[in-house]
């Protein structure tokens, strides 16, 4: 027996970056400068070693920062689809333990018990024990 086809519980949606993607163009103002600086090596001593090393982890920290920022998305999920797949759910057991009733007043454990009982899951697939 073939299965439904199900729509997707969240979509993938890009964002336009456009004014970003032009601010963060200063990466080849720092890659240039750096090879400016490989290119003009002189001896000039430890000043020189010192802004070439700054230089350079200043563009590979900026180059990891784009890298992460150049394509953003927006995830939407549509929730109400999720009611749709109810048989594809798995069923959950839910646990509380309590040890001392002094050290966890009993008023404690109700309410989380609630509070788990209150969760917006299917009532068949969902099963709650105390010991």
């Amino acid at each position: 027996m073939a299965r439904p086809i199900f729509l997707p519980l969240y979509e993938k949606l890009p964002l336009k970056n456009t004014v970003q993607r032009i601010s963060d163009t200063t990466i080849f103002f720092l890659l240039s400068l750096f090879a400016y600086r490989i290119l003009s090596h002189h001896s000039n001593g430890f000043t020189y070693l010192l802004a070439l090393f700054c230089e350079s982890w200043f563009t590979f920290v900026r180059a990891l920062i784009l890298s992460s920022k150049w394509n953003p998305v927006e995830y939407r999920t549509y929730l109400e689809r999720l009611l749709r797949r109810v048989d594809e759910l798995p069923p959950v057991d839910m646990f509380v333990t309590t040890a001392d009733p002094i050290l966890e007043p009993p008023i404690i454990t109700v309410n989380t018990v609630l509070s788990l009982l209150a969760v917006d899951y299917p009532a068949n697939k969902l099963a709650c024990y105390l010991s």
